[in-house]
């Protein structure tokens, strides 16, 4: 039997747990090559990123010639609630411009024969019902592909939340080994890059969702 290979979303899913797992900073070399011990075809690692960084589940940002790749637990929990937040604010505000529309309908039933104006707007009431029908749809299906939907959500963010004193331990390394990697490059000038304050403690935090 010829073994199938990984669907994209499984190649999203292993090289966002490098990330969780080794809790590094890396360039895209070593994400390459620790993406083909995880089963990652080599040549589309590049392409896998870029889907996790344009969903704002890996953070990237360039030092010198070289790009640096890195991912928090934390953020993957806040942009899944973003993302719901904003589909769910779509759908009440199209929800009301509905109910005005209709009402408006019932007002002009027993005025005179439609007119331009209220056939654009009843063309316009039923763009809304499409647009509204169209979100519903992509609201219902992004929670259905989320991992564990909403309860995992809260799940994940108890877990950031407890490993959150254990990051900042993990941002001193990883500041160590960059400025291993740029020996011309300032403790400061790394801290104002990366938006690191100069005071970093412990951490204490909870995501409500």
């Amino acid at each position: 039997m010829v073994k199938k290979g990984l669907s994209f979303d499984e190649k999203r899913d292993r090289i966002i747990k490098i990330f969780y797992d080794k809790k590094e900073v890396f360039n895209l070399k070593e994400l390459e090559k620790l993406g083909a011990k995880e089963g990652v075809v080599l040549q589309t690692v590049k392409e896998v990123v870029q889907s996790l960084v344009d969903d704002n589940l890996v953070q990237q940002d360039k030092i010198g010639s070289a790009n640096f790749f890195w991912a928090l637990p934390s953020t993957a929990v806040q942009t899944r609630k973003v993302k719901i937040d904003a589909l769910e604010a779509d759908v009440e505000k199209l929800k009301a411009e509905k109910s005005a529309l209709l009402k408006r309908k019932r007002e002009a039933t027993e005025e005179r024969q439609d007119s331009d104006e209220r056939v654009a707007k009843l063309q316009r009431l039923a763009d809304l019902q499409k647009e509204q029908a169209a979100l519903n749809k992509e609201l219902e299906q992004y929670r259905k592909n989320d991992p564990e939907t909403v309860n995992k959500l809260t799940s994940e963010a108890k877990i950031a939340w407890e490993s959150a004193n254990r990051w900042t331990d993990n941002i001193c390394v990883v500041k160590r080994w960059i400025l291993d990697k740029q020996p011309g490059m300032s403790e400061s000038d790394l801290n104002k890059h990366f938006e690191i304050p100069n005071e970093l403690d412990t951490l204490d935090w909870k995501i409500k969702l």
